[in-house]
């Protein structure tokens, strides 16, 4: 084997890994159902371009009549196809878009990192049984994943980044926070709204972390 021949077999060197673009994926909360809702999501994304991002949005459906591991899989598989490309990825999941950010994270340690925006992925008995009746995924979800997170060991957890409001009024103040994660409280107040704040607001903060994260592979 010539010179030349060995340095073609070896392996991208770390320097080149840590150029790899970064595509993070969203996956909006329950209101993924309502089209003009995930538009203005979109355009919150849209301003992560100048961080030099690429973005996506993932729907599970959360009101339909799917099941949670089969929309978990199929998130997966769109995180696998970037990742082929030779793109890192992050899964930046809001309210109950946290629990399947989670739930890849659990099935895929690789993750480059996952973060959660006043995510809603336990105690179910906290929510109204309305909305738990509409939303049956989401329902499915909030008793699949805490199971899941005993799977998601100390190295993993700390390329988890958890964003809960100052007061929320939705989502218990406690519910967002994950052990062994970086948990992290913004200054603004309300569930929806604090969802907004952070795709606007805290998006070099998001950015940054998931690049640090990736770096730690």
């Amino acid at each position: 084997m010539t010179r030349l021949s060995r340095r073609r077999a070896a392996p991208a060197s770390p320097r080149r890994r840590d150029r790899a673009p970064l595509r993070v994926v969203f996956v909006p909360g329950l209101g993924d159902r309502m089209d003009w809702l995930v538009w203005l999501q979109r355009q919150g994304l849209r301003t992560w371009r100048s961080l030099g991002v690429r973005t996506a949005v993932f729907r599970v459906g959360w009101s339909s009549d799917a099941r949670f591991a089969d929309r978990t899989a199929a998130l997966l598989d769109v995180v696998r196809g970037y990742e082929e490309r030779g793109e890192r990825v992050a899964v930046v999941g809001a309210s109950a878009g946290a629990g399947a950010a989670l739930a890849v994270l659990a099935e895929h340690p690789g993750l480059a990192a996952a973060v959660l925006v006043v995510g809603k992925f336990r105690h179910p008995d906290h929510l109204p049984d309305p909305v738990l009746a509409h939303n049956d995924v989401f329902d499915e979800s909030l008793h699949a994943v805490p199971r899941l997170l005993e799977r998601i060991g100390p190295r993993e957890r700390a390329r988890v980044l958890s964003l809960r409001s100052a007061a929320d009024g939705i989502v218990p103040d406690d519910d967002p926070v994950l052990p062994g994660a970086v948990n992290e409280r913004m200054r603004v107040v309300g569930h929806v709204t604090a969802i907004g704040f952070a795709l606007v607001f805290r998006a070099r903060r998001i950015v940054t972390f998931a690049r640090a994260a990736a770096a730690r592979l």
